[in-house]
């Protein structure tokens, strides 16, 4: 398997690390999940002032535009790479 593909592999699995690993937040009277990354596409709130509670937020707009730039990047990995072997 050639380095491009190796590369794109390796961007795939961050990807997929980057897009559902939930950072837990917590301060007084409010604890949640917050999911995504570059951008927050899913916040999972766990406690509130209230009490425990289970509830979803997750914004679509956010979502495509973390799947546009980890697909954008998958795809144009192979020229990166490529670059960074010319020098």
């Amino acid at each position: 398997m050639d380095r491009a593909k190796i590369f794109q592999i390796i961007i795939a699995v961050v990807m997929l690390i980057a897009m559902l690993y939930g950072r837990h937040v917590s301060y007084p009277d409010n604890v949640h999940d917050l999911h995504g990354l570059p951008l927050v596409w899913g916040t999972h709130q766990l406690v509130t002032i209230f009490g425990p509670l289970d509830s979803w937020m997750v914004n679509l707009t956010n979502l495509a535009v973390d799947l546009v730039f980890w697909v954008g990047l998958i795809l144009i990995a192979p020229y990166l790479e490529n670059m960074l072997n010319k020098e």
